[in-house]
């Protein structure tokens, strides 16, 4: 046994593994110690009197421990802790590489965290999810969204991409390389990281009608370079409704299933419950289901009402492009009702004047510059415009009485682009009488014609809605005049009612008041998508307004004139823009509804001209739909709601005309804007059209 240690009297208890060499009590070691320790003792030490040798004792036994005791509580963490780090080994495995994680601290300013990141460090091959996190059941492998969201994470160059040149042309295909993860914290779950998101948001902006006077680019673009943390930094919800509409204009995201040709809703031939239509997996179904529930969070815990406006507004018009009738009417009734407590279908000092306590005009707080203020007072237009394009399309009731609206019109674009303030006395109010047809030459543009012309619309369908109740209240502006319309005979003709008659004089006076640059789309060079909308809103406002009382076939019916004028002015719309490089399927969804209700009218005059076997007005009115339905057959390849009406217009031609004038159809031949031959052409001219008019009255047509 080594020599002890006298200055320990436990040494030989420490070294248990050896014996005392003499087994003498107490032993020379404890001996040693003890005098060492009396020795060396501070005063008033209290020591015993004789050395105490503990050496060579047999412990005492211990109980058994507990299951409860540290030590097993200590060995379970460990063979968990253990197991955890087993499970992602092998998952880190299974993955093609190993994603790495990235720390924000140290960086104050995001723009140049990520600038520094995507251009340091590349390990290829890597998985991708939506919420930035990897997962090896994610995206299908080799699927164009994994594909182009990896490269966008790496920062490649996705200049290749023809998204922005022919954004509907799928024969492009992403890079097949991927980089590196990019996990930030507190980035919104399932939301696509940078710079693959604000790709999609250049292209909601780029494509979108109306998106720009939603929002303030610009300042929309810089606060995409806060971190998500930041007061300013986009509401979620926003962002994943702009990537679900931003989609569909690239061909790296593989669009949405067009819905079945049946609504979700009809019963099968057994007489069973409705089959629901599954959801679909698509990127933009998963980023509008990521920002409804985005907004039902927003709802419960922001007060920022405004922004979850705009959100449902992009989800509305999501769903209007994807055919999805059902919930878009819901969604466009929701955003229009939205603004009534954001406080934006009035404007101070035409607001309430009641006193209560209770009472506000605003659940939101006021605007704090003229960017932020004309920017809430164009989202409203916005989401004014669309319900009514909607509306105008059915037989419902609106959201929204225009009697409750006392909202300044928008400015001009390039003002609230530059953050101009313009005062109100030098502005027009939505409830002016003459607001329609007088036009302030300094504060028109495109944006501004198009709600005036959805205002007039708006009129026709409440004048169509409220005709029967109003009548039948004895409202004088209702009642027919018994004297009749001269050459129409027949006093309950609801043509002859005053209020019929106001409307049909105000659309006329809209279209002879239009400023003279403002009458032709393309009066810039390059087609204006705002004012070629207004433009075809009108001719649609006078077609709802006059063909449920055309008598085509009848002598001197002047709603089957009017109806034919329109359709054919809508005609020439779509002839404008097609003789040019723009694509027609980003004119928005309200145009493809024009377009369909002119091909509607054609039909009806067709329907005539067959019965009267006249050929060259049927080879003419065949051709014009013709038209009509190859524009609208060519769109529904990339828009739902495009191919849902091409088959509507289809189905009634073949209804009224015949199933062998349903012929295939491919897209017309390309024709210069001064240039007219064969099928495209289209005699404009009141010779032309009054004589064709006056061969079909004659004809024994449809009646309505």
């Amino acid at each position: 046994m080594p020599e002890a240690d006298a200055r320990c009297p436990r040494f030989a208890e420490c070294m248990g593994a050896y014996r005392c060499s003499d087994a003498k009590r107490p032993c020379s070691t404890c001996i040693r110690s003890h005098s060492y320790a009396a020795a060396h003792a501070p005063p008033g030490a209290d020591l015993p009197p004789h050395p105490e040798c503990t050496f060579d004792e047999t412990s005492d036994p211990q109980p058994p421990e507990t299951p409860d005791s540290p030590k097993d509580r200590f060995e379970r963490l460990e063979t968990r802790i253990n197991e955890l780090e087993a499970l992602l080994q092998e998952k880190e495995h299974g993955s093609n590489s190993r994603s790495q994680s990235v720390s924000l601290n140290g960086f104050q300013d995001s723009s140049a965290f990520l600038t520094d990141l995507l251009t340091n460090g590349k390990n290829h091959n890597s998985s991708f999810s939506l919420n930035g996190h990897p997962e090896a059941n994610g995206f299908h492998s080799g699927s164009s969204l994994d594909n182009l969201a990896g490269a966008a994470a790496l920062g490649m160059d996705l200049s290749n991409l023809s998204i922005f040149g022919d954004p509907f042309n799928p024969s492009s295909s992403p890079p097949s390389d991927v980089g590196m993860e990019l996990m930030i914290p507190a980035w919104p779950k399932n939301l696509p990281t940078n710079p693959f998101l604000r790709h999609l948001v250049e292209a909601f902006f780029t494509f979108t009608p109306s998106a720009t006077r939603m929002f303030h680019v610009p300042t929309f673009l810089a606060s995409l370079t806060l971190l998500p943390t930041h007061p300013k930094f986009p509401m979620p919800a926003i962002l994943h409704a702009m990537c679900a509409l931003g989609s569909m204009y690239t061909a790296s995201v593989d669009p949405t299933p067009s819905p079945p040709a049946l609504p979700s809703y009809c019963a099968d031939v057994d007489g069973g419950p409705a089959l629901l239509m599954k959801e679909s997996g698509s990127f933009g179904d998963q980023q509008i289901r990521a920002a409804k529930e985005a907004m039902e969070t927003a709802m419960r815990t922001s007060a920022d009402l405004f922004s979850v406006l705009q959100a449902h507004i992009i989800v509305s018009l999501w769903y209007w492009y994807n055919a999805r009738w059902s919930e878009a009417c819901l969604a466009f009734a929701t955003s229009l009702r939205y603004a009534v407590p954001c406080g934006l279908n009035a404007c101070p000092p035409f607001d309430s004047i009641s006193s209560s306590d209770m009472s506000r005009s605003s659940v939101i707080p006021p605007a704090t510059n003229v960017v932020e203020d004309e920017t809430r007072r164009n989202t409203f237009w916005v989401a004014y415009m669309m319900e009514r394009h909607f509306a105008a399309v059915n037989n419902f009731a609106m959201m929204l009485d225009d009697e409750d609206i006392a909202q300044m019109l928008p400015v001009r674009g390039s003002e609230f682009e530059n953050g101009i303030l313009v005062p109100p006395n030098e502005r027009q109010w939505s409830y002016q009488p003459d607001v329609i047809t007088n036009h302030l030459e300094d504060q028109t543009d495109s944006f501004v014609l198009h709600v005036k012309a959805t205002l007039l619309l708006s009129k026709v369908k409440v004048f169509n809605s409220r005709y029967k109740v109003k009548r039948h209240l004895g409202d004088p502006a209702m009642q027919p005049d018994p004297a009749g319309i001269p050459e129409m005979p027949g006093p309950n003709w609801v043509q002859a009612a005053p209020a019929f008659v106001e409307l049909d004089r105000l659309i006329s006076a809209f279209k002879q008041s239009l400023p003279t640059k403002l009458r032709d789309p393309l009066y810039t060079g390059v087609l204006d998508v705002e004012l070629f909308t207004a433009l075809s809103t009108i001719h649609f406002a006078t077609i709802i307004l006059h063909e449920g009382h055309a008598r085509i076939g009848r002598p001197a019916c002047i709603s089957s004139c009017r109806v034919l004028a329109s359709a054919r002015a809508i005609l020439n719309l779509l002839h404008e823009a097609y003789s040019t490089s723009h694509n027609l399927a980003l004119l928005g969804v309200f145009p493809m509804v024009c377009w369909f209700v002119a091909g509607r009218i054609l039909i009806r005059f067709l329907k005539a001209a067959i019965e009267a076997n006249s050929e060259d007005h049927i080879n003419t009115l065949k051709n014009e739909v013709d038209f009509i339905r190859s524009v609208i057959t060519g769109i529904g390849a990339s828009v739902p709601h495009a191919q849902h009406y091409g088959r509507m217009l289809d189905h009634y031609l073949g209804d009224v005309c015949g199933k062998h004038y349903v012929t295939p159809v491919s897209p017309p031949p390309s024709r210069s804007r001064d240039s007219s031959s064969g099928s495209t052409s289209l005699d404009s001219s009141p010779e032309g059209l009054h004589g064709l008019q006056g061969h079909v009255l004659g004809l024994a047509g449809l009646d309505q």
